[in-house]
């Protein structure tokens, strides 16, 4: 019994990285309602680590050399809690930039939704190579898509 509930779980999770990846894929088309813009720009050209793992397990010690690492967390954790999470991974070191993707808070771009959605994600990348991207967006039209609100957020983290 134990091999079939392996099995499943191995399923699971693999059913679980290739939703992520197909999510990376709708994030990365580029969108006439976006003025021609990716969702995420970067996203098609970056490379990518999924895993699943426990919020509580995360740590940034021994990360993949990949330019975002995302963990595929459990589905019964409030956005309270992962926000929390994130505000103390982003709030101990300069190296790395977390950011929360919570499936029960929807995010458009555009019009266009931005989150996952299908389970709570949480992705690191390195701050540096990540403010050298923003830099490179705020001298277009990308950022008039996103709402004050979502931007506040993403870009500064309020």
């Amino acid at each position: 019994m134990l091999q079939v509930a392996e099995t499943i779980r191995r399923r699971c999770i693999v059913d679980k990285v290739s939703k992520v990846r197909a999510w990376i894929e709708y994030i990365s088309k580029q969108r006439g309602e976006l003025d021609g813009y990716a969702i995420c720009p970067y996203a098609f050209s970056a490379s990518v680590h999924i895993e699943e793992r426990a919020l509580r397990r995360v740590t940034l010690s021994s990360l993949p050399e990949k330019d975002v690492i995302i963990y595929i967390l459990e589905d019964d954790i409030s956005e309270c809690a992962l926000m929390q999470r994130t505000a103390e991974i982003n709030m101990s070191q300069s190296v790395w930039f977390a950011l929360e993707d919570h499936m029960d808070e929807t995010t458009h771009i555009g019009g266009l939704q931005s989150n996952f959605g299908k389970g709570n994600l949480l992705l690191i990348q390195k701050r540096d190579k990540l403010d050298k991207a923003r830099e490179q967006l705020h001298k277009t039209n990308y950022y008039k898509h996103w709402s004050p609100s979502l931007y506040r957020r993403i870009v500064h983290g309020k």
